[in-house]
């Protein structure tokens, strides 16, 4: 690994000591020296006689760990796994702040899982949360020897159940958005466009409802599958989740219902593979994400040739911008250009339907407004 700035001066191993530990700005891009990092805290925290026990990180800490991972969050799924909670609990406070250092969980407290069993008791850093049902096989994953994390697919459950930070329900709406991200290659964060791209996403839609058919009387259940039907595998950016939960969502929840929807959809081509944002295949109508008017010349003309391969194989292609999102008169416009590619004349009769529709929008808007950069490759 390039040295940089206050990074690692090159790869981090076991008998090598980091100058900077301690320090958050060596967190790098290096998941090898990150571990390395922990494992030394580990081993001096054992060696001056603490009792350390694993701790597995649990509902929203888990999110915002896997969060913080950044595009390096796909790194730790082929990480051993477990399906026990035997030997969790907590970890001496300034070991157990050393570790969610490293690891990006800044909000406090932290959320844990630990068995029935446990003798673990909560403290002003932490909330235990006590699991008296078996969890599926693979379900915990280890971090490094002292931490785990439930898996991306069991976070999505346990999200179902309350907001742990914010004390009240998640909207069937907002689990839904969050298992678009998960489900998809970006991840929301801090970073100057508010998210990451990764080479893979985390889980997918038959994951999640594997795990939800191994814990039929789990709390949140029932509304962890209502809101993993709203889910689709492959959405590369929180522009494109929005288009489709306004568009292929229910009418019962303020969507148009235009039909099953397919994210980063792939298209054969005469030269070769093209993908498409948010495709309606059944129709080959799809919709290119382009952001705001300004976008750059170099970059239009590259679409529009990629574009112009897309329609030779008989794909109606839709540019959607960022203003035709966030005003009312040119939205009504996008939904009525899209029912028309499609063939389908909206008649839409449900007395309801125009606040339900506000509400999603109202909902969804202010996320949208916050990614304004264009995506489109």
């Amino acid at each position: 690994m390039a040295a940089g700035g206050n990074g690692c001066q090159g790869a981090w191993s076991a008998e090598s000591v980091c100058p900077i530990l301690g320090k958050r700005d060596c967190v790098t891009d290096c998941s090898a020296h990150n571990q390395g990092i922990l494992t030394t805290l580990s081993k001096t925290y054992r060696a001056e006689g603490a009792t350390v026990m694993s701790v597995c990180i649990f509902g929203e800490s888990a999110l915002e760990f896997m969060r913080s991972s950044g595009r390096l969050a796909p790194e730790f799924l082929d990480r051993p796994r477990t399906q026990k909670l035997d030997g969790c609990g907590i970890s001496p406070k300034a070991m157990f702040a050393d570790d969610m250092e490293r690891l990006g969980v800044k909000t406090r407290p932290v959320h844990i899982l630990v068995s029935k069993e446990s003798g673990a008791r909560s403290r002003d850093d932490i909330v235990c949360h006590r699991c008296a049902a078996e969890l599926p096989p693979r379900s915990l994953i280890y971090v490094n020897r002292d931490v785990l994390v439930t898996s991306p697919a069991l976070t999505f459950l346990h999200l179902a159940t309350v907001d742990l930070h914010k004390k009240r329900q998640r909207t069937v709406e907002e689990l839904a958005m969050i298992g678009l991200e998960l489900c998809g290659t970006y991840l929301l964060d801090d970073s100057w466009d508010g998210l990451t791209n990764t080479a893979k996403p985390l889980t997918s839609v038959e994951q999640i409802a594997r795990v939800l058919d191994a814990m039929p009387g789990a709390p949140g259940i029932v509304r962890a599958r209502e809101a993993l039907e709203l889910v689709g595998d492959g959405s590369n950016s929180p522009m494109e989740s929005v288009l489709c939960a306004l568009l292929a969502w229910p009418r019962r929840l303020g969507g148009y219902a235009l039909g099953p929807v397919s994210l980063n959809h792939r298209v054969s081509t005469a030269d070769g593979d093209r993908y498409v944002d948010v495709a309606f295949p059944g129709h080959k109508v799809g919709l290119e994400y382009k952001g705001r008017k300004f976008h750059a010349i170099e970059q239009a003309g590259r679409d529009d040739r990629r574009q112009n391969k897309l329609v030779g194989s008989g794909w109606t292609i839709l540019n959607v911008w960022y203003e035709d999102i966030v005003e009312e008169h040119l939205y009504n416009q996008l939904v009525a250009d899209v029912a028309r590619a499609m063939g389908i004349r909206l008649r839409i009769r449900s007395g309801g339907f125009d606040a339900r529709r506000n509400v999603l929008r109202m909902q969804l808007i202010p996320a949208f407004k916050r990614y304004t950069a264009s995506l489109a490759r």
